[in-house]
């Protein structure tokens, strides 16, 4: 395999009756400009032409590299493909099909197999840890105001901050732009609500353990206890400026994600429904879901997009809701209900530590501390939990258990738009997203 793109598919994968099946893959930049054009024009080119069926379009969440983004959509498909032919699952026919995808530069935040997580403290870290905490502080101090940065270098690199260094850090947080708004909302709130919240990150278990209990209130943010409570990373008063850095990298990335659907994946979405009559289906994992969403979003599509598989995707729960409670508008997503023809199924899992324990605190810039409360179980803490971690709500939803191959979903067409699969049993973790009760899913809705 040669290190430059190719202008034409990727690489070329098989069914088991012969058929070779084009994987492309398009990259972007972090302002959604595509750096593969030529690659592209090949694509739309091989759809124009009017031979394929099906388009399988994914998109990545959190990925360290090319590899890693690559490697994943390899494994998916090729699990996929495997349950298909295992358990003898038929195809439309006639059926060819093409895949496509998306790559975009989310480097800088890795929650990676054991899930590290937002905001985890630690002796000892690795050459690779060292590597990937310069590249986040990079990646924020390119996105700072020029008057800020050689302070906001100073302040990172301390091992601990004060309470007036923490102030400081947090008021230079607060002049970082915000390109999202397409959830729920992403108002800034002040630099004091932003040193609370800093204290309320709780640690999680590097290896992808057992996490602490949420915190119980506004009363309880600093408290800290011997089997790790929200002040575990850092003491009382002196704080971990990698913490608030690591939420700093959060607001980036949902933010970029964003960018990179609503500029780049959206353009490429309306070309392909343009060029021909291929069913057009989307699976994303992570922030790799926001991508996507912010894509179908964007503008009208020229024909209704087939499918959608949100898998424990890293955006609000609240994202289809009919209207947002304590607002008077709908969700940010509330259009691509109607703009993919088949119900949405979107996983969610409590297993999935990232996206049930830390998600909400890490993306907030409002003042909604006072919702932070201990919630009945299974119930989201806030307005923004993740629709990955607790599924969706208030979208006329339908939330359902997970299901194994052959046991099939039903999903009539006049029912819910927004399907929550409660993936506990079969969902280990953020990462865990490829096995047989998800190609089902998949399969599910290709075939409905």
């Amino acid at each position: 395999m040669t290190d430059r793109l190719p202008p034409g598919p990727y690489k070329t994968l098989s069914l088991t009756d012969g058929t070779a099946i084009p994987f492309y893959i398009i990259p972007f930049d972090k302002e959604g400009r595509c750096e593969g054009p030529a690659t592209r024009a090949h694509l739309i080119d091989a759809v124009r032409d009017g031979s394929f069926t099906d388009i399988y379009l994914f998109s990545h969440g959190w990925n360290d590299d090319w590899s890693a983004a690559t490697e994943r959509y390899e494994s998916f498909i090729g699990g996929y493909m495997k349950m298909r032919s295992d358990r003898g699952l038929p195809a439309p026919a006639p059926y060819r099909p093409l895949l496509v995808g998306i790559f975009w530069p989310s480097t800088a935040l890795v929650f990676g197999e054991k899930e590290k997580g937002p905001g985890f403290a630690g002796a000892g870290v690795p050459d690779a840890g060292v590597a990937a905490e310069r590249r986040e502080v990079a990646e924020i101090a390119a996105a700072l105001p020029d008057e800020h940065v050689e302070r906001f270098y100073e302040l990172a690199q301390k091992p601990a901050l004060g309470e007036a260094e923490a102030l400081e850090l947090a008021r230079i947080a607060l002049t970082l732009p915000a390109q999202g708004g397409d959830e729920i909302t992403d108002e800034v709130s002040s630099p004091e609500d932003l040193v609370r919240l800093w204290k309320l990150v709780p640690p999680v278990d590097e290896n992808g353990g057992k996490a602490p209990a949420e915190p119980k209130g506004d009363d309880d943010f600093g408290t800290a206890d011997a089997a790790g409570g929200p002040q575990a990373a850092g003491v009382f008063d002196f704080l971990d400026p990698r913490l608030l850095i690591r939420l700093f990298t959060a607001w980036q990335m949902k933010d970029r994600a964003g960018v990179v659907g609503f500029r780049g994946v959206g353009p490429l979405l309306r070309e392909l429904l343009a060029a021909g009559q291929a069913r057009l289906h989307l699976i994303g994992h992570s922030y790799g879901g926001k991508v996507l969403l912010s894509a179908t979003a964007s503008a009208e599509l020229p024909r209704p997009v087939e499918t959608m598989l949100l898998l424990e995707p890293a955006v609000s729960h609240l994202c289809f809701a009919d209207r947002v409670p304590s607002t008077d508008r709908p969700g940010g997503y509330r259009s691509v209900l109607s703009r993919v023809r088949k119900p949405i199924l979107s996983t969610f899992s409590s297993r999935d530590i990232p996206l049930t324990v830390v998600f909400h605190l890490a993306v907030r810039r409002a003042d909604d501390l006072g919702e932070l409360r201990i919630a009945a179980e299974g119930e989201p803490p806030s307005k923004f939990a993740a629709l990955g971690g607790y599924g969706p709500r208030h979208a006329g939803e339908q939330l359902v258990d997970i299901k194994d191959p052959l046991d099939r979903y039903a999903l009539p067409m006049d029912g819910p738009r927004i399907y929550g699969l409660r993936g506990d049993r079969t969902i280990g973790g953020h990462g865990d997203i490829s096995n047989e009760s998800t190609w089902w899913a998949l399969y599910n809705l290709v075939s409905a």
